[in-house]
């Protein structure tokens, strides 16, 4: 009996390591989860990013803007910006919910991260933070000057906060005004109708974003922007990218595995009636790549800039491995059918360092 004994205690010794040992394993696996707890500055894995579900409160040492403010946070989101010390340090803004009217310029030196508040960070769907203005550039003197929010600076990621200028028809009014390299843009949504999101210069990335216009809605002169698994909708008739490098290889737009489709908020059909982008010069360089094109795109596919000014003589507007009712048709002459998407991955477009900068989580979904 002692033998029997002595045998069953250790064998109960033995059960109790390994009930501790699954114990710590799955509280690692948790807390490397935890959407707080991840360091803002550094990319994910895909692993972080499927077991997110909700970003509620502040990280820590994060300035807070809340529509009903506690002492020591601020009311408005430039309120938040203006108070951040310009000294090439890394800062995180933190928003709760709320719709907040205004206009946001960044120009700070240092990495800047703003986070919204959202019950899923995975993608757009659940946003419930809104900056929004209403301001066109014929008013505001300028493109970038009528932007709801303007960064003009590098090292800046966004997170989960819609951004929106809601003038409307007959002018350009921008949502996005971005000036600088190593920008990330994370279950963002962005809205206008006439040149929404401006990725002007620098390499920039948007994943898992909304975008949303009728009119040259992407566009840029000097940016090499890539944009993946994200939803471009049409709100009415047109074209989707206008690129206007000043020469081959001063800019490159890539929409990758996204969909193309007709925004909810169209008041007609627009079936055939809008295309995948037009030359805003003749050095004009976009790739849809593995996208789902739907029914509103053009059989063409294509479009002059104008019958004054084509600005077809150098342009490469390519596609490779789409889908879709809007991808099959016969394509205009000056448009280019790829067998492989060489020249247009993301490292291609980013460079080769991206993966220090761009969160790998929204990337490996």
């Amino acid at each position: 009996m002692a033998s029997s004994r002595g045998s069953s205690l250790g064998l109960i010794s033995l059960l109790s390591l390994v009930l501790v040992y699954f114990s710590i394993i799955t509280t690692y696996s948790y807390d490397s989860a935890f959407v707080d707890a991840k360091p803002l500055n550094l990319p994910s894995t895909s692993s972080q990013l499927s077991k997110r579900t909700a970003r509620t409160t502040a990280p820590a040492g994060a300035l807070v803007v809340s529509k009903s403010p506690a002492s020591g946070q601020y009311s408005t989101v430039q309120a938040a910006v203006d108070a951040l010390p310009d000294d090439g340090s890394t800062q995180v803004i933190f928003i709760e919910t709320g719709t907040y009217d205004e206009q946001v310029y960044i120009d700070r030196s240092g990495m800047l991260t703003i986070l919204g508040e959202t019950a899923n960070t995975a993608n757009y769907a659940s946003n419930v933070v809104t900056i929004t203005n209403s301001l066109s550039a014929t008013a505001a003197g300028s493109d970038d000057a009528s932007g709801t929010l303007r960064v003009h600076k590098d090292d800046f990621a966004l997170y989960n906060i819609n951004v929106k200028n809601t003038f409307g028809q007959g002018s350009q009014a921008l949502a996005l005004s971005a000036y600088g390299t190593n920008h990330g843009y994370y279950g963002v949504g962005f809205y206008s109708y006439q040149d929404t999101v401006l990725a002007e210069q620098g390499a920039q990335y948007y994943g898992y974003c909304y975008i949303e216009g009728a009119v040259d809605f992407i566009f840029g002169q000097h940016g090499f922007a890539f944009f993946q698994r994200s939803t471009i909708a049409s709100v009415g008739p047109r074209t989707i990218t206008a690129d206007g490098p000043s020469e081959k290889g001063d800019g490159l737009f890539v929409i990758n595995e996204s969909t193309i489709e007709q925004s909810a908020a169209a008041t007609e059909d627009l079936t055939g009636l809008v295309y995948l982008g037009r030359p805003w010069t003749e050095y004009a360089t976009v790739a849809f790549t593995s996208c789902t094109l739907g029914s509103v795109i053009n059989s063409a596919g294509w479009e002059i800039w104008s019958t004054s000014e084509p600005n077809t003589e150098d342009v490469t507007f390519a596609e490779y491995d789409n889908g879709g009712a809007g991808s099959v048709g016969t394509r205009a002459s000056f448009a280019t059918k790829l067998t492989s998407n060489a020249g247009y991955t993301a490292a291609a477009v980013l460079g080769s360092t991206w993966t220090s900068w761009v969160d790998q989580g929204y990337v490996d979904q």
